[in-house]
């Protein structure tokens, strides 16, 4: 064997190696949606096929605003995020500053009650 054919048989080996362990292989197993959420993230990332192996109902999206609706379908009845909860109750539960301060920087700051409801920056 010719020294330039080892040294393309040994890079070729080093390559097929390194991205067969890397996190970053085009090849990885990504996780199902563990909510809605996390499918609509897929969804906007346009992860349609990785949903389609998931639930058949994926299948042939191509919508990003589709595909977030049908996330919302296949969570229903689950639990519902604070932010969710805020709405509908109206009432803030117990949270933390760092969570307080979390929904403010979201533009939140109606639903955490009427002392929050008049600021606006």
């Amino acid at each position: 064997m010719s020294p330039v054919t080892r040294a393309v048989a040994c890079v070729a080996m080093f390559f097929t190696a390194s991205e067969a362990n890397s996190q970053f292989s085009l090849r990885r197993e990504v996780p199902v949606p563990a909510d809605a959420n996390a499918c609509k993230v897929t969804c906007q990332r346009f992860g349609f096929q990785v949903l389609e192996k998931w639930k058949p109902e994926f299948t042939g999206l191509t919508d990003p605003t589709v595909c977030c609706k049908k996330c919302d379908e296949a969570f229903a009845g689950e639990a519902k995020t604070k932010i969710q909860q805020v709405m509908q109750v109206g009432v803030a539960p117990a949270m933390t500053a760092g969570e307080c301060k979390t929904i403010c920087h979201r533009f939140g700051m109606k639903s955490l009650g009427p002392k929050f409801s008049s600021i606006t920056n």
